[in-house]
């Protein structure tokens, strides 16, 4: 017997078109009573580390669906100092900032701080169908927020916020059909995201050896004198960076760069957000107009400058193939190389070695930067220059290698990302019948 497909009706709503009849649309505020969250004195000691789960945005950036625990956790005094709320096992944690949308379900009784929203369900509803609802809605989120420092969503807009709402029963299907679907997608995407991980490790370490030992074999060698250098050839010699590099700081006066003087086509500001991979990547890249670049102290940047991060994501570093003229944020060192091959240079601070190298100037320190100074006394390896260049060609082609396969990994990881969230919308919306 052929089964009749279901009726459907329009929702009302374009980003969750039709859905079957039978099904409604609703407020969340109809199916969930919403609390919001606070955060105790944190120069009061008596207030925390207690025994009362406190969670934040941060601590539910995570691939799990659950949320038992924070960083942080309350006494009962810290509980009682504010107003947040206790919300049992089974209530929707959402993100209403930093950022707007993740969300996750309490798994035990817990409570919150002032960026998360906390969604006790009522009986008639099964709050991890609403979680796999939410979970899929995070742009229609972000546009219904607003801020300009960042984007946060109003308690009130978050609760008049529609969703489909199909009956309990269907409900409980569409979880059960969810839960082993998603978690096969979830189970081959760790696996993929882990081999990601294990080629990037594998790229270092074949970075580091070559920039140790070379890559002509076996050789006799001799000790470097640096504990984390080891054995290093016996023709090679090593010194520190500022010996065969100049630095330049991105400018630190009065005339840096506000947010009206970036202008649609000028002189490039580089920031981290160009520091993605070995090469500078220009796709995302602030400009300046040339009288304001003629105003600032900071670096001026030239073919083969190597830019090199030291606050944020300390350590990434890449190389200017392109830009004749730029200049640099505050965040960012241009180091030059002068008595070394640049890409040589490159390979080096992205070597274990250099690593650290990072962690030893950074150990001690309660942010997380290092100064141009400090990457300047770094030890590094010095062949001959014939073969800086051997190392260097060598390394563009294995590195080459490891990042086309890493390309790879990291396209399934979209396609499959895409997919789960294709397939969420389809089932939670009636689209797909279960």
């Amino acid at each position: 017997m052929v089964q009749e497909m279901r009726k459907m009706k329009d929702s009302g709503i374009e980003w969750i078109g039709e859905i079957p009849e039978g099904w409604e649309v609703r407020k969340i505020k109809s199916n969930f009573a919403i609390y919001a969250g606070a955060t105790p004195k944190s120069e009061k000691t008596e207030y925390w580390d207690g025994g009362i789960p406190w969670i934040t945005p941060a601590d539910f950036k995570t691939t799990d669906k659950y949320a038992s625990y924070g960083r942080k956790s309350l006494t009962s005094l810290g509980y009682d100092s504010c107003g947040t709320t206790l919300v049992p096992a089974g209530s929707i944690i959402f993100s209403k900032r930093a950022p707007v949308g993740s969300v996750v379900i309490a798994k035990n009784a817990l409570c919150t701080n002032q960026g998360c929203l906390s969604c006790i369900p009522n009986e008639a509803v099964n709050s991890t169908y609403f979680y796999y609802c939410m979970s899929i809605f995070t742009e229609q989120f972000e546009l219904v927020s607003a801020g300009t420092t960042f984007k946060e969503i109003a308690a009130s807009t978050f609760a008049s916020f529609l969703l489909p709402c199909p009956p309990l029963s269907q409900q409980n299907e569409i979880v059960n059909f969810l839960d082993k679907e998603i978690s096969h997608v979830d189970s081959m995407l760790f696996h993929i995201r882990s081999s990601i991980e294990e080629y990037k490790k594998l790229k270092q370490a074949v970075i580091t050896q070559a920039v140790t030992k070379g890559v002509r074999g076996e050789r006799a060698m001799k000790d470097s004198g640096v504990e984390w250098i080891g054995e290093i050839p016996k023709e090679w010699g090593r010194t520190k960076i500022k010996m065969i590099a100049s630095f330049f700081n991105g400018d630190r006066t009065s005339r840096y760069p506000q947010p009206t003087d970036f202008v649609d086509d000028g002189i490039a500001f580089l920031t981290s957000r160009n520091i993605d991979g070995d090469e500078v990547d220009l796709s995302e890249t602030k400009y300046i107009t040339k009288s304001k670049y003629n105003s600032l102290s900071g670096a001026k940047i030239q073919i083969d400058d190597i830019i090199f991060c030291l606050r944020g994501s300390v350590g990434k570093c890449a190389i200017n193939r392109t830009l004749s003229c730029g200049t640099v944020a505050s965040s960012l060192a241009t180091i030059r190389p002068k008595d070394i091959h640049p890409k040589y240079l490159l390979y080096f601070l992205l070597s274990n070695v250099a690593s650290i190298q990072t962690a030893v100037f950074m150990n001690g320190t309660c942010a997380a930067n290092l100064s141009a100074e400090n990457v300047a006394n770094y030890y590094i390896t010095l062949p001959r220059s014939t073969e800086q260049k051997e190392i260097a060609d060598y390394l563009d082609a294995k590195c080459a290698e490891i990042d086309g396969l890493i390309a790879k990994k990291e396209q399934l990881v979209k396609e499959l990302e895409s997919y789960k969230k294709s397939l969420i919308y389809e089932v939670v919306t009636g689209k797909r019948e279960v």
